[in-house]
């Protein structure tokens, strides 16, 4: 029979060694200059494609109301930019702090913003018209995130999004 001392011996040596191959693939600290850290998680993150996103969802918002939709329409494209922001937000941080300080503002101006729409539905202008200026805010911040980003990495950050064509009578819009 192998005693308990063999037996505690030989489970501290798998533990260290899971250790340490856990450290050695990448999970220490992030290697590579600053800028290539932010090009990095700019690229993995998809961070153009996020403000862009979010963007959108702000001009969704406008239109749906502008368009008159009902109640139960507006509140949706709310909870779609409510999530997104959420969605965005648990990116962070990156490896900038000043990104993420500008990005978790913006991402929590943005959740905002699409709490208050969804609180007013179509009715309450007070509620529609803090949700237009808490967006407002988060594109100011947006745009000093690509800003930042562009001065960090020297490459600037495209926000476009790929659409989906509108197929009829499947759109809230």
């Amino acid at each position: 029979m192998i005693s308990k001392a063999w037996l505690a011996i030989g489970l501290t040596v798998v533990i260290a060694v899971g250790v340490v191959a856990f450290a050695s693939f990448g999970h220490g600290a992030p290697s590579g200059t600053a800028a290539q850290q932010l090009q990095s998680w700019v690229s993995s993150t998809q961070l153009g494609q996020d403000i862009g996103t979010l963007q959108g969802d702000g001009r969704n918002v406008a239109k749906a109301l502008r368009v008159h939709k009902d109640a139960t329409a507006v509140r949706t494209i709310c909870a779609a930019m409510a999530n997104d922001a959420q969605t965005f937000n648990d990116q962070l941080p990156s490896p900038d702090t000043t990104v993420t300080q500008l990005l978790a503002n913006a991402y929590g101006l943005e959740y905002d913003a699409a709490e208050a729409c969804y609180r007013a539905a179509n009715a309450n202008r007070a509620l529609l018209a803090q949700s237009a200026g808490d967006r407002s805010k988060a594109s100011a911040l947006f745009a000093k995130v690509l800003r930042r980003v562009r001065s960090v990495t020297d490459r600037p950050v495209s926000t476009t999004t790929t659409t989906t064509p509108n197929v009829t009578g499947t759109s809230i819009l």
